[in-house]
C-alpha cells in the first residue's frame, strides 16, 4: 500500500500541502509542472486495484513498456 503524497513537491500537493517560502506559487512555472505530474501519477494509480497489485508475482520477469521515447522497465518488488 502506498503512504503519503503523491506531489513529488509540498506545495503541488493535495494531502499534505505546504507553501513555498522561496517563490511565488501564482507564476511558479516548477509548481504547474510538479501539479501536472502529480495528477498522472493518480492517474495510473486510478487504473490498478490493490487486488491486482497483490496478484502480480513477484516471479514474474519485468514488464517492459514503451512510453514515448522513454523505454520503461518495471519490476514490481516487496
Amino acid at each position: 500500500v502506498l503512504d503519503g503524497p503523491l506531489a513529488p513537491i509540498p506545495c503541488a500537493s493535495r494531502t499534505q500541502y505546504q507553501r513555498c517560502e522561496d517563490c511565488n506559487e501564482a507564476t511558479c512555472q516548477v509548481r504547474y509542472l510538479m501539479l501536472e505530474v502529480r495528477q498522472a501519477i493518480a492517474e495510473v494509480l486510478d487504473q490498478r486495484s490493490l487486488a491486482e497489485m497483490r496478484d502480480i508475482s513477484l516471479d514474474d520477469p519485468p514488464v517492459a513498456r514503451d512510453i514515448g521515447d522513454l523505454p520503461l522497465a518495471v519490476k514490481v518488488q516487496a
